[in-house]
């Protein structure tokens, strides 16, 4: 697996402008985001697989994704996901259509890609594939509410990763 991101306490702050999410930020074996530019050229050159794996109230859980792809910054890094399975919930194509991420363009405060009639990134200080600023929201401030998924407890440790398919 390849961590292409990762949350272990609040010392990174993730409200970072579209040329960090693009090429990366943090320190990989603490707060860490890969790098949209990494990971389309990564996922165009083989077939990958996504998987989060989140800590919440003391419990591990884990989703994943057969194929996941990120496509060009022409596209707005959006992402493309399908053939989930997992513990939780599918947090990419939640059914409430405003929540969905799959699809989605890659949103920061300095670049508001999403459907939503304001800037998610801007109101969730965070970068994301938002829709109507979603239900997964992996880099929003650390310790928030709805760190991981809508309706969850606080997260104290999540991370995603990628796996080339055999």
């Amino acid at each position: 697996w390849i961590v292409i991101q990762q949350r272990i306490d609040g010392s990174q702050s993730f409200n970072q402008s579209w040329n960090m999410y693009k090429f990366g930020f943090g320190t990989y074996y603490t707060n860490f985001w890969m790098g949209l530019e990494k990971m389309h050229q990564l996922t165009t050159s083989a077939d990958y697989r996504l998987r989060f794996e989140v800590l919440i109230s003391g419990v591990w859980y884990s989703d994943e994704y057969d194929h996941f792809k990120i496509n060009s910054e022409l596209e707005k890094y959006s992402i493309n996901v399908s053939g989930y399975s997992g513990d939780k919930a599918d947090v990419l194509n939640y059914p409430n259509s405003k929540s969905v991420h799959n699809g989605m363009k890659f949103t920061t405060y300095d670049q508001d890609n999403d459907l939503a009639p304001f800037n998610c990134g801007l109101q969730y200080a965070s970068g994301n594939w938002f829709n109507w600023c979603g239900f997964q929201k992996i880099n929003e401030v650390y310790g928030s509410y709805n760190f991981y998924y809508a309706y969850s407890p606080t997260i104290t440790y999540c991370r995603m990763m990628m796996k080339r398919n055999a």
